[in-house]
C-alpha cells in the first residue's frame, strides 16, 4: 500500500501547477506586449509611407492627377517596409479658406474648383469638398487612406495570428490650403499699359494687379512693381507712362521700368503693409495710364530691371518671382530704338525679348522663376507684327505671340491655345482673352502667385 504523500509534498506539487500556470500567462503576456509593438510598429510605418506619398502625389496638383496618384502610391510603396499592403485608396479634394462657415468666395476658382456639385464640409478656418479630376474638376489636395493587416511573431501560439492597423488617411494639399499665401518669396509683377491695351483692358489689368496685392502677405513676400513700357519713376504717380522709350541703363533707369522698389515689412526701398490702401505699391498699380503711340511694346528691357531689382533689394537665400503680362508680340526696344517696328522684324524682336528673359532667369545666384501671362491672346484678337513671314494670318500672330511668351517662362512651358486648358496645366505660361475681363486675368495672376508661393504640406482635413 503506497504511503501518502506528505503535506509539504503536495504544496510541492501545487507550486509547480501554479508556476506552470502563472508562466503561461506571463509568456502570453510577453507575447501580447510583442506583438503590439508590432502592429504599432506598422501603423507608424503606414502613416510614414501614406504621408510620403501623399506629398510627392501633391506636387502634380492641379495639372495632371493621375500622374499625382501614380506618384503618390509609387512613393507610398516605396516607403513601406516590404511594399504597400493593396486596396489603398486615392481620392481628391478641393481645400480652401473658411468665411463665416461657407468656402472663401476669393479662393473659388483660383485656388481649386470642384465644379457644381461640390459638397463642404468647413470648420473655422478650412473648407473641404470631394473633388473628381476625371468630371473636370481643379483640385489641390490628394487623400490616401489604408489599414494594414500584420502577422504576429507570438500571438499564434494563443491563437492570435494577425492584427490590423487602424485605418490611417494621410491629406497633402499643394497651395495655400485655406490660408492666405505662406512662405518667403521676392516678387517683380510686371504689367502692360502699351498703346493696344485699351481703356477696359487697362481697367482690368489694375483691377487684377490689385486683387493680387491685397492677396499676398507683406511679412512675407515682398513685391515690387514694373510696367511695360517705361515710367516717369518719379511724382505722386511714378508709374505713369514715360514721354519716350528713353534708356534702360542701370541703376540709373532702374526706378523707369520698375517704379516701385520691393515693398513689404522689412523691405529696403518701400517698409510697408502693401495690403493697405495708400501705400506706394497700391497707388502704383490705381494711377498708372497708357503708354504714348510711339513708346509701342518692348518686351525686352523690362527683363534686366527685374533681375536687378531682385538681386539688390531681394533678400538672400529667398525664392524670386517675376510676373510678366503682355497683350501682344514686341516691336520695339531700347537697343533697335526707332519707334513702332522702327529698326528690327518680329523675329528679331521676338529673339531679343526671348534672350533677355533667359538671361534673367539665371541672373542670380538660385534662379528666377518667370510666369509670362498672355491678355488678349485669343482666336480672333489682333496683334501687331513687324515683317511677320509671308502666310501669317492674324491667327498665326497670335501662335506666335503666346509661343514667345511660352518659351520665355520657366519650362517647360507649352502654348495650348489660349484654352481653358492652358491655366490648369501646371506650367509657368498662362493666357487670358480679353473677353475673360478681370475676373479671369485675376485668377491666373494669383494661380501664379500661388505657383510661385505655394510648396505642398500635409493638412488635417475638416
Amino acid at each position: 500500500m503506497p504511503k501518502p504523500r506528505s503535506g509539504r509534498e503536495q504544496e510541492r506539487g501545487q507550486i509547480i501547477i501554479l508556476f506552470v500556470f502563472v508562466l503561461i500567462v506571463i509568456m502570453g503576456a510577453a507575447a501580447m506586449v510583442v506583438d503590439v509593438g508590432v502592429l504599432r510598429n506598422a501603423n507608424q510605418n503606414l502613416w510614414n509611407a501614406l504621408d510620403a506619398g501623399a506629398l510627392a502625389g501633391a506636387s502634380q496638383l492641379p495639372a495632371d492627377a493621375t500622374n499625382a496618384s501614380a506618384i503618390a502610391l509609387q512613393y507610398a510603396d516605396d516607403n513601406y517596409p516590404g511594399g504597400l499592403p493593396a486596396g489603398v485608396t486615392v481620392g481628391f479634394r478641393c481645400v480652401v479658406g473658411s468665411s463665416g462657415g461657407a468656402p472663401r468666395a476669393a479662393d473659388l476658382p483660383v485656388v481649386c474648383d470642384p465644379g457644381g456639385n461640390a459638397v463642404w464640409t468647413c470648420n473655422s478656418t478650412t473648407c473641404s469638398s470631394v473633388c473628381i479630376p476625371a468630371e473636370g474638376d481643379s483640385c489641390n489636395t490628394i487623400v490616401l487612406e489604408q489599414a494594414a493587416t500584420v502577422p504576429y511573431n507570438f500571438g499564434p501560439a494563443v491563437g492570435v495570428t494577425t492584427g490590423t492597423t487602424q485605418t490611417v488617411l494621410s491629406a497633402a494639399c499643394k497651395g495655400p490650403c485655406g490660408a492666405k499665401l505662406s512662405g518667403p518669396v521676392d516678387l517683380v509683377l510686371i504689367v502692360d499699359r502699351t498703346p493696344s491695351m485699351d481703356a477696359g483692358d487697362l481697367a482690368n489689368a489694375r483691377r487684377a494687379a490689385d486683387d493680387l496685392r491685397k492677396s499676398l502677405n507683406p511679412t512675407e513676400q515682398w513685391v515690387a512693381y514694373g510696367m511695360i513700357g517705361p515710367s516717369t519713376g518719379t511724382g505722386s504717380c511714378p508709374s505713369d507712362a514715360a514721354a519716350s522709350l528713353g534708356t534702360a541703363n542701370l541703376p540709373s533707369d532702374l526706378r523707369r521700368w520698375i517704379p516701385i522698389g520691393m515693398s513689404g515689412i522689412g523691405a529696403p526701398i518701400h517698409n510697408e503693409s502693401y495690403t493697405s490702401s495708400g501705400t506706394a505699391l497700391a497707388n502704383a498699380i490705381s494711377c498708372f495710364g497708357a503708354s504714348p503711340g510711339g513708346v509701342a511694346t518692348d518686351l525686352a528691357d523690362p527683363f534686366p530691371a527685374a533681375a536687378y531689382e531682385l538681386a539688390q533689394n531681394g533678400r538672400a537665400g529667398v525664392p524670386k518671382g517675376i510676373i510678366f503680362m503682355t497683350d501682344g508680340q514686341p516691336n520695339n526696344s531700347v537697343v533697335k530704338g526707332g519707334g513702332p517696328c522702327g529698326a528690327g522684324t518680329s523675329a528679331q524682336y521676338d529673339a531679343e525679348a526671348l534672350a533677355r528673359a533667359n538671361a534673367a532667369k539665371t541672373a542670380i545666384a538660385g534662379g528666377i522663376e518667370i510666369f509670362t501671362i498672355g491678355f488678349g491672346l485669343g482666336p480672333g484678337e489682333i496683334h501687331g507684327s513687324c515683317g511677320s513671314p509671308p502666310g501669317w494670318s492674324t491667327t498665326g500672330q497670335e501662335t506666335r505671340a503666346r509661343q514667345l511668351l511660352a518659351g520665355m517662362a520657366t519650362g517647360p512651358s507649352a502654348d495650348d491655345g489660349c484654352t481653358p486648358a492652358e491655366n490648369d496645366d501646371g506650367d509657368h505660361f498662362f493666357c487670358v482673352p480679353k473677353g475673360g475681363g478681370s475676373a479671369d486675368l485675376s485668377k491666373v495672376f494669383k494661380q501664379a502667385a500661388n505657383a510661385l508661393i505655394g510648396g505642398t504640406k500635409l493638412i488635417r482635413l475638416p
